[in-house]
């Protein structure tokens, strides 16, 4: 065989061999990234400040020691009962308004119905179209001060939605980020569905069905909260809870985060099912979000050991 013809054989197959690896360099920087939120939610360093069983924020500063935080909600629990004669008095009036409009409401309905001029219709018909929107405002007014006096210690439902809005947001642009940084033009969501339901009119009502007797925030500041716990705070509240002293905050919180009862009330939007494939980013996500708040090196650490070791896709 002449040796230009070897030559172009040789070359030939030099240029198929490129080819091919090239074509495999490809296929896999075209994985999509993958992403668990409802982890990531669950492990956003403002979380610790949520009641799972309220569903709303404990109305104190982020980042307080576990001593620090029980006291400065002690003081809105005792602020609370100074309050408490007056929210009173104010549901009471409102109370008598609401049961006055809605007899109101119940008359111009009855004279609606016999109305026979047009013209009358049509004023009784604004007219009871003002009085529901009085009465819805009552309603809600009413449902406030409920809440206030219920949970003298939690934020405001209106605060707790933009807390909510803030976490989201601040996960989509670290999620954006890590993708940008990786190289990934797709993300997925590797978290069981949500059913997203966020009915912040109705977070005034306390849960009774669904307790959850782990997810408090004493273990999100075991290992979270951005303060360390003195030798002597960490026996008082292992003392407490009736903790082993080996037993991992980090841990436990998220084998209860994992559980249903749990992720049904973290308060985040439905998103799809990811069963197989894709690169994981979720740890870096999480451990970009706790630098974000200065969280210490060595609980960012263990946590990135806790989740590389129980997620499979890393």
């Amino acid at each position: 065989m002449k040796k230009a013809t070897i030559i172009r054989m040789l070359s030939c197959m030099l240029l198929i061999c490129t080819i091919g690896l090239s074509q495999q360099v490809n296929l896999s920087s075209q994985q999509p990234g993958v992403v668990d939120l409802t982890l990531v939610t669950a492990l956003h360093p403002l979380m610790s400040l949520y009641d799972f069983n309220r569903m709303s924020f404990v109305n104190v500063e982020f980042g307080l020691d576990a001593k620090s935080l029980h006291e400065e909600r002690q003081k809105l629990l005792e602020q609370g009962k100074v309050n408490q004669d007056d929210l009173e008095k104010e549901l009471a009036v409102i109370n008598n308004e609401y049961s006055a409009l809605k007899q109101k409401q119940f008359m111009l309905m009855n004279d609606l119905q016999k109305a026979a001029d047009a013209r009358q219709k049509e004023e009784l018909r604004k007219t009871t179209e003002e009085t529901n929107r009085l009465i819805s405002e009552l309603w809600q007014k009413r449902n406030l001060i409920n809440f206030r006096l219920a949970n003298p210690d939690l934020m405001l439902p209106e605060q707790t939605a933009t807390m909510l809005n803030r976490i989201e947001r601040e996960i989509q642009e670290t999620v954006d980020k890590v993708a940008e940084e990786g190289g990934f033009n797709l993300i997925l969501n590797a978290a069981i569905p949500n059913n997203g339901k966020r009915n912040m009119q109705r977070s005034f009502e306390i849960l009774t069905d669904k307790n959850l007797s782990h997810a408090e925030t004493d273990l999100y500041y075991a290992f979270l909260a951005n303060t360390r716990e003195s030798a002597q705070q960490k026996k008082d509240r292992e003392h407490a809870a009736g903790m082993q002293k080996e037993a991992n905050g980090a841990a436990t919180w998220l084998e209860q985060s994992r559980q249903p009862a749990v992720q049904e009330q973290l308060p985040i939007n439905p998103h799809p099912l990811v069963l197989r494939g894709g690169i994981d980013i979720t740890t870096e996500v999480v451990k970009r979000l706790l630098k974000r708040y200065k969280c210490d090196d060595e609980v960012i650490e263990r946590l990135e050991k806790l989740l590389n070791k129980r997620n499979p896709r890393n």
